[in-house]
């Protein structure tokens, strides 16, 4: 496992390919599990600098994205991440690609799943708003 700018970082083989986890750097509690799609996973640093375990999935084509969606959703855990919702984000043309897989997800029912605007800050301000919701837990 390496470490970037203070956060672990481990790659994760699936069928669609190779994707990366980025874990926020001091964080104890169950932090919030973000789905990225951004090319080549640019970015993935910031979102996790926000205090959220992310999965970096590059763009990969509909079926593998989905596919990292479903397998992401059935092992939060794993990971030290929140069980639910998974947020699904993205930058550039993986917005449109998250856009999808969030869709998919709702359509079908399974996974829970949240689909956050406005790449890294919009993640970053969606964390902000749910941590006051929830009187300020981490």
């Amino acid at each position: 496992m390496a470490e970037t700018a203070g956060q672990r970082v481990a790659e994760l083989r699936m069928r669609g390919g190779v994707t990366r986890v980025h874990w926020p750097s001091g964080h104890r509690a169950a932090a919030p599990l973000v789905l990225w799609f951004a090319p080549d996973g640019a970015g993935a640093e910031r979102v996790a600098g926000c205090g959220a375990v992310v999965i970096a999935a590059g763009l990969p084509a509909f079926p593998a994205a989905r596919a990292v969606l479903e397998w992401a959703a059935a092992h939060p855990r794993s990971l030290g991440a929140d069980p639910e919702p998974v947020l699904v984000a993205g930058e550039g043309p993986g917005a449109e690609l998250a856009a999808r897989v969030a869709k998919y997800a709702k359509e079908q029912g399974w996974p829970p799943v949240r689909e956050v605007d406005g790449g890294p800050g919009g993640i970053a301000a969606h964390l902000e708003r749910t941590k006051r919701i929830l009187g300020g837990m981490p």
